[in-house]
């Protein structure tokens, strides 16, 4: 799976719901945090739904390639530059940052590029945890997690005054 088929299935989850995807796209555009706190809420419910759905279909294969796929996205803003606008715990950074990949692949770039507009509290933890479950209700096995990159937070070391 490549990357830009990740980003496809968050994508298509949202295109599923097209008042939750207008929704989005207002966030994106505005940043305005009632409206990404709304969207939180959504992504741990009709969005995830779909969300779930489309993992189901995948192969093993295609499903752990896409598990690495959000390792690797989760690791690489696990900043603590991103961290000063979440706030929060290191569970609630690790929320904040499923609720980040979850909006998309726009959403995230923004806030990678400009941590500024992350926003505190916004959380999804639902989204970035039920790969893993589905792999295991799919295949009768846990998946090895962080075999490449962790999501805990503070474990992109490289990106943190420790």
């Amino acid at each position: 799976m490549t990357l830009d088929s990740f980003w496809n299935i968050i994508e298509l989850a949202w295109k599923d719901n097209s008042s939750l995807e207008q929704l989005r796209r207002e966030a994106i555009e505005s940043n305005e945090e009632e409206l990404l706190f709304r969207l939180s809420e959504a992504l741990s419910d009709a969005i995830l739904a779909s969300y779930k759905k489309r993992l189901a279909g995948l192969s093993k294969e295609e499903l752990t390639s896409f598990i690495h796929h959000l390792e690797e996205r989760m690791y690489h803003i696990d900043r603590q530059e991103i961290h000063e606008y979440t706030d929060g715990s290191d569970d609630g950074f690790l929320y904040c940052r499923c609720f980040i990949v979850g909006m998309g692949k726009e959403y995230y770039t923004i806030v990678d590029e400009n941590p500024s507009k992350a926003t505190a509290d916004a959380e999804a933890e639902s989204f970035g945890f039920s790969a893993y479950g589905i792999y295991e209700e799919l295949f009768n096995e846990a998946f090895d997690r962080y075999t490449h990159h962790s999501m805990e937070s503070c474990s992109n070391a490289d990106h943190w005054d420790v």
